[in-house]
């Protein structure tokens, strides 16, 4: 069986450059849209270790979606009703890192006993913290007055 060189390297540089485009066509539509900005969520990975994942927070009216920076999904990966958010823990980031003074841990307690650990810079958890003050007429946040 003779192989084309040329031709097997053009499909696949064809192949990998079509998949840049789709992967930077995603990165612009979650980034670009009203409300987002970087977080990193404490999760499990698919190798059911625990870590940090780089990603994108998108606030709307009313839940809260988190997009993981790499990937090419068009639906985010955790999503979190602002009505299911009871408390809120805020803490420094562990001191000896470099420029933790600009970051912060959020930690989201939730109603169904659940904590969301969030890093995140320190002027997008004060439009976070913003956001969930200001929340719409009917909507009560447990543990609120």
């Amino acid at each position: 069986m003779h192989l084309n060189v040329p031709i097997t390297l053009v499909v696949v540089g064809t192949f990998v450059v079509l998949l840049a485009l789709v992967y930077l066509a995603r990165q612009f539509l979650v980034s670009r849209r009203q409300g987002s900005f970087e977080c990193t969520l404490w999760r499990r990975a698919i190798t059911g270790r625990e870590g940090w994942q780089l990603g994108l927070m998108r606030y709307r009216t009313d839940r809260l979606r988190w997009y993981r920076a790499f990937s090419l999904g068009l639906r985010p990966e955790v999503t979190i009703r602002r009505d299911e958010i009871a408390d809120i823990d805020r803490g420094p980031v562990v001191p000896g890192a470099g420029g933790a003074d600009a970051y912060v841990v959020l930690d989201l307690l939730l109603t169904d006993g659940r904590t969301r650990r969030m890093l995140m810079a320190r002027s997008s958890s004060a439009g976070l913290l913003a956001w969930l003050e200001a929340a719409p007429a009917g909507y009560v946040i447990t543990g609120a007055d």
